[in-house]
């Protein structure tokens, strides 16, 4: 009697754990994954999704909550999921809900300005009915140093000299001319048509100057002492 009593005890915790495991089990999964990893240049954006594919026929939403950011200085992104698409990255929010046949979507842009290095922006993320699922979702920018180069340390086509810029080569001059202060603004322009080009009186300190030729774009570090 003890023995069949132990056996139905048995049968009834099994079944309660089956019941559990598939009561708190994901109805969806991240694609292609949970970690997404781009390198790209300075003042190139990068858009990268992370997709919550639901292949189930109920409804689902989700909150997310930012994490942890490391990002150099002068970088700028965003976050984006099914509902609204952010001017900064956000401490937290909650999408639409996902509908059958539908996915969920998270999306992080990002675009470093004048500083190389690394960026990892992590944000957690669960599904309303199943808090206790929660997934960490990984963005990793990196740019390297082909970015920029120090003007004292690479060959150049020109040279500055009392806020002036000379070019070197006159038969192959870049279209336009832009400098940018350290915070990633553009305060000067100008389009090239000699081999000298004045440039504006500013503030002792580092710029970035960017010469757009036909096919490529040079950005070179350069130091402005008036």
């Amino acid at each position: 009697m003890i023995s069949i009593q132990i056996l139905k005890l048995y049968s009834v915790t099994i079944l309660f754990c089956i019941v559990a495991e598939y009561s708190w089990a994901q109805s969806y999964y991240h694609s292609p994954n949970d970690t997404l990893s781009r390198t790209t240049a300075l003042d190139e954006q990068v858009t990268m999704n992370i997709t919550q594919i639901h292949p189930t026929a109920d409804t689902i939403q989700f909150r997310w909550n930012q994490l942890s950011i490391s990002m150099p200085m002068d970088w700028v992104a965003s976050i984006c999921d099914n509902s609204n698409c952010y001017t900064s990255l956000l401490n937290s929010g909650q999408t639409l809900p996902v509908l059958p046949g539908d996915d969920g979507l998270i999306l992080i842009h990002c675009t470093p300005h004048t500083n190389t290095g690394v960026g990892i922006i992590r944000y957690t993320i669960y599904e309303l009915s199943t808090p206790q699922n929660v997934d960490t979702l990984t963005w990793i920018v990196t740019v390297n140093e082909l970015g920029i180069n120090d003007i004292s340390s690479s060959k150049n086509d020109f040279y500055v000299y009392n806020n002036e810029i000379h070019f070197l080569n006159p038969t192959n001059l870049p279209d336009e001319l832009k400098l940018i202060d350290l915070s990633g603004k553009t305060i000067f322009y100008s389009k090239i048509n000699d081999i000298e080009t004045n440039l504006p009186i500013l503030p002792v300190s580092s710029y970035i100057l960017e010469l757009q030729y036909q096919n490529q774009i040079i950005r070179q570090k350069i130091w402005l002492q008036n």
